[in-house]
C-alpha cells in the first residue's frame, strides 16, 4: 500500500469514529442510533442519507 492509499484508510477510519462517537453521546438512546447506523452502511445506504433514515 503506498502511503495515500493509507491516509485515506485513516481519514475513513477517523470519520466512522467521529460518527460513533456523535450517534453515542449526540443523542438521548445513542446505543441504538449507533446500530442503525451500522445497519445502514452495511447495507450501503449513502452517507448522505443516513440522517434520514435513523433519526439522527
Amino acid at each position: 500500500m503506498d502511503k495515500d492509499t493509507l491516509k485515506g484508510l485513516v481519514i475513513l477510519i477517523g470519520v466512522a469514529v467521529a460518527l460513533a462517537i456523535f450517534a453515542v453521546l449526540g443523542t438521548e438512546n445513542g446505543v441504538q442510533k449507533l446500530s442503525c447506523v451500522g445497519r445502514a452502511i452495511l447495507h450501503g445506504v449513502a452517507i448522505t442519507n443516513i440522517h434520514g433514515v435513523c433519526g439522527l
